[in-house]
């Protein structure tokens, strides 16, 4: 365009300015590209109420002593595919793995209304496939200690950004899903005071500990979900 306006004399107003126009037309096309190229490349941050859901295999320390490389690697990637699955099919999302155990969110994705009751049939159906992997691997491999523990808690959390955005997720909620799986005795489905009053009838629980958490001040109220009731049972909300 520089360029353009120094051959103004020779080349007339007229063709000049068509020709400018014409150039900063293509350069606005040009930014816009970039800020939308750009809006793509920074994934949006989001605040959600989510069920957060932790999920750990007990006993896969003394399986990996017992069982090569291979083998355990088979065992735990099979488990946790599995797990995955149930949670997919109950309408959340596995947000991260690490080890031996998985880290998924309900509402985290698509919202449903609810979400709560979701995630904690999820982790029934998850405490079920616990058992029945630890059946196989009592069979296959001549070890009983399989088995699995799962914490669930419902709050505010931060979805999106950071390096992995798709399963960033941050906020002290997630801390105490953490907490109440940290504390769930194998084969059992704790659940935080919060996620309980959002799923109040609908399941048979049993109160447990109140544990002291990280950030809270007072102990927080948990409960052992022991099964869902049936429809007729179910209070009415």
């Amino acid at each position: 365009m520089a360029a353009l306006e120094s051959q103004r004399a020779l080349l007339g107003d007229a063709v000049v300015d068509v020709a400018v126009a014409g150039l900063q037309a293509q350069w606005k096309a040009l930014q816009a590209m970039s800020a939308a190229a750009t809006a793509e490349a920074e994934p949006a941050q989001a605040l959600r109420l989510v069920s957060i859901l932790f999920l750990d295999v007990v006993g896969s320390t003394s399986l990996s002593q017992l069982l090569d490389p291979e083998e355990i690697h088979t065992v735990m990637d099979g488990a946790l595919a599995r797990f995955a699955g149930i949670v997919q099919a109950h309408g959340g999302r596995v947000l991260q793995y690490a080890g031996d155990n998985l880290l998924a969110g309900f509402g985290a994705g698509e919202v449903h209304e609810d979400d709560a009751e979701r995630a904690v049939r999820c982790g029934l159906a998850l405490l079920a496939d616990g058992r029945r992997v630890g059946q196989e691997v009592q069979a296959l491999h001549g070890h009983g200690g399989f088995d699995v523990r799962v914490g669930i808690h419902s709050g505010g959390v931060l979805l999106g950004g950071g390096v992995d955005a798709e399963g960033t997720i941050r906020g002290n909620a997630v801390n105490i899903a953490a907490r109440m799986e940290q504390s769930a005795a194998p084969g059992t489905l704790r659940v935080s005071v919060d996620t309980y009053r959002l799923v109040q009838g609908r399941f048979d629980v049993q109160e447990g500990q109140s544990l002291r958490i990280k950030g809270i001040d007072a102990p927080m109220l948990t409960y052992r979900v022991e099964r869902e009731r049936p429809r007729s049972a179910q209070a009415v909300r």
